[in-house]
């Protein structure tokens, strides 16, 4: 059960990461060279979702190395003190949904619903891949000496 502190914690996630459309994704090459960028995402029952073309670096890094970090922080113009920005970390890992699966769909149809026609352009498209993202934990950083690791059975 719940510690009302944990549940202060979730909500202090949900509530950061629920302020953005798009997410900062650390994934790495076969050999560990570093890559960061960035995807629009939507949450569905519990796991993070990105539609991501090929020609992105980081489609590779997921489809060779699942292993990935996912960042939401808190606007530089928002934020009281640079040195110590909000931000939520998730240690993710990456599977492919093949098109074949009713998934493939049900999420792609949420995703023009939060993002529109864009959306039924790219599906079109045979180089774009959705790949679902799960997790078990977040390190939630709120301040000077305010991080905690949290336990989570993935996004919500």
């Amino acid at each position: 059960m719940a510690t009302e502190g944990e549940n202060n914690l979730q909500t202090d996630i949900r509530t950061l990461c629920g302020q953005f459309k798009t997410v900062l994704m650390a994934t790495s090459t076969t050999d560990g060279q570093p890559e960061i960028s960035y995807s629009p995402y939507v949450i569905v029952d519990g796991r993070l979702y990105v539609f991501v073309s090929e020609l992105s670096v980081h489609t590779g890094n997921l489809k060779s190395n699942p292993r990935a970090s996912l960042l939401f922080i808190e606007n530089e113009a928002q934020c009281e003190n640079l040195h110590a920005r909000r931000r939520v970390t998730f240690p993710v890992k990456a599977v492919l949904v093949g098109r074949d699966v009713p998934e493939w769909s049900d999420v792609l149809d949420q995703m023009e619903a939060k993002f529109g026609e864009i959306i039924s352009v790219l599906k079109s498209l045979p180089d774009f891949h959705l790949f679902a993202m799960g997790t078990e934990s977040a390190v939630i950083v709120r301040g000077f000496a305010d991080a905690h690791t949290v336990e989570c059975d993935g996004f919500s």
